[in-house]
């Protein structure tokens, strides 16, 4: 992709959010009779299981840039979350602003410790993707999500660069497990037929919603068993 292609694509994707905030703004100013949905105001803080718009992001950004926003946020989809004080190992290996949470907005997790905006982008990818796929395609909802883990001190592997999961920058997600009892694991569902193929590669697409890079065993034979998802400085949906 050109210089000019680029800057177009950028252009056209920070386009629709500034004129949906200029409008809510511009509302605000001068027609304060009509209130705003919360989820439009931009005066309003995140609620993360409010309808999605054009502004959401933009909240989730502000939320996650500042700890206490980003803990009343994820008190709001994912009570009770524990606040553990920061794990440090040295400057490559910590987590900080640390949680630790085993309640979704509806699923269950078994107990998780990662950093408050990964566990918050989690929270809201179950609400917003996870259980409106599970729901439309498979007729059920999800009971609990199964994951690998968030924070490992390693680098990745083949590499001498260490891995996100160093600094709790990511997650690995296994499973699922439906309310009408049947299970899903990516190791042995990923390469299946009809539905359940088709949910978890909606899932899969949802994810990129939320992370910035979304890695599934489409993209190497190391990530057969999980999605791995984190907030790193590239960005990938495979």
């Amino acid at each position: 992709m050109g210089r000019k292609s680029k800057l177009g694509w950028l252009l056209g994707g920070l386009f629709l959010p500034v004129v949906a905030l200029a409008f809510a703004v511009t509302t605000l100013l001068y027609h304060p009779q009509t209130p705003l949905p919360p989820e439009w105001n931009p005066t309003r803080p995140l609620d993360p299981k409010a309808p999605l718009t054009r502004i959401t992001q933009w909240k989730l950004a502000g939320a996650v840039a500042e700890p206490q926003l980003c803990a009343a946020a994820l008190e709001r989809i994912a009570a009770p979350v524990v606040a553990l004080p920061p794990q440090e190992q040295d400057d490559q290996c910590h987590i900080r602003n640390r949680v630790q949470l085993s309640n979704l907005a509806t699923a269950r997790i078994a107990p998780l410790e990662t950093r408050c905006d990964i566990a918050l982008r989690l929270a809201m990818w179950e609400h917003h993707g996870l259980q409106p796929a599970a729901q439309a395609l498979l007729g059920a909802g999800i009971s609990r999500i199964h994951h690998y883990g968030s924070y490992s001190c390693r680098t990745i592997a083949g590499s001498s660069r260490m891995s996100q999961h160093a600094t709790a920058n990511a997650l690995d997600i296994s499973g699922f497990d439906l309310t009408n009892g049947q299970k899903i694991r990516l190791r042995n569902d990923w390469q299946a037929t009809g539905k359940t193929a088709e949910f978890l590669r909606s899932a899969r697409n949802s994810a990129c919603a939320w992370f910035r890079m979304v890695l599934s065993p489409d993209y190497n034979a190391a990530h057969h068993d999980h999605f791995h998802m984190d907030q790193g400085r590239w960005s990938g949906c495979r």
